[in-house]
């Protein structure tokens, strides 16, 4: 696991420690390594064995990962993003239907609102218009809807890569519709939705190479997850099927299996911690990896 290692410091000791443990890191503060850039990537709907089934043996290798995350409930878009993003679950946040339209903007801190109040800069790409409401006025620097199917997530993932490249935000959050979409017409677990989520590893290879591109993948951490599996065609309740997902992390990350207990709300906190701030003292989050130094 440190065969790809500069020197094994502190924080790769910890991080070393926690996957053999199956403990969680503590939370990082802002005196510990940093990374430049975090991308969160979120495949709506993607469930956690249809991810394990559709990533190459390869691409698992360089990540450090779990398909046993959990969603929070209901297990549905809006609750989960807002839980993903704000760091706490629904009983704080209070959103707990799923409206096609926005319902207006999110009160709470969300991982670009700390962003830009630190000075950073964060921007959002989004294929549902609901998932406007985690983006009010003033929170990021660019809020982009890119509708379904118009964008399917290749292309959705394209376009938010030529903006990384191009503006260089130091947190970018991408979701992609396509599984969710899969899952409704034809039902989790079928033909067509599994062909749907193979297709997920090639999205996730266009923003690690254009991070690649960029000379910047080993100072970046890209999170891959997701709000909710399903069921049948459904989703929303409390079984297996619609509450696993998956979390991956690549680039400046040790490699391996994440054993300890992952929530969708600790992508937040882990994505703060990564940039080098303080997670906030009010999230029930944690971080789930801490950054490590490679060699380029």
């Amino acid at each position: 696991m440190t065969a790809g290692l500069r020197r094994v410091g502190p924080a790769v000791l910890l991080l070393l420690a926690v996957l053999a443990a199956g403990a969680s890191p503590a939370p990082q503060s802002s005196a510990a390594a940093t990374v430049r850039h975090v991308v969160i990537m979120s495949f709506d709907g993607l469930g956690g064995e249809a991810a394990r089934e559709a990533f190459p043996a390869a691409m698992v290798a360089q990540a450090a990962h779990t398909w046993t995350a959990q969603t929070t409930l209901p297990s549905s878009t809006l609750p989960a993003h807002t839980s993903m993003l704000t760091g706490v679950p629904p009983s704080v946040h209070g959103v707990r239907s799923n409206p096609t339209r926005p319902i207006g903007r999110v009160r709470l801190p969300t991982v670009f609102s700390i962003v830009t109040q630190q000075g950073g800069t964060a921007a959002a790409f989004v294929t549902k218009p609901k998932l406007l409401y985690l983006l009010p006025p003033g929170t990021v620097g660019r809020a982009e809807l890119l509708p379904y199917p118009q964008y399917p997530m290749v292309a959705a993932a394209r376009e938010a890569a030529r903006y990384l490249a191009q503006a260089q935000p130091q947190l970018l959050f991408i979701h992609l519709s396509d599984p969710d979409d899969a899952g409704h017409r034809y039902g989790w677990g079928s033909a067509p939705y599994r062909q749907t989520a193979a297709r997920v590893p090639e999205a996730v290879q266009v923003i690690l190479d254009v991070l690649a591109r960029m000379g910047r993948l080993e100072d970046s951490l890209v999170i891959v997850t997701a709000d909710h599996g399903g069921r049948g065609r459904l989703h929303g309740g409390s079984t297996p099927a619609e509450t696993t997902i998956p979390w991956l992390a690549f680039g400046a990350v040790a490699p391996g299996p994440i054993t300890a207990p992952v929530m969708t709300y600790d992508t937040a906190a882990t994505a703060i911690a990564a940039l080098g701030w303080p997670v906030p003292s009010a999230w029930v989050g944690k971080p789930v990896v801490q950054p490590v130094e490679k060699v380029r």
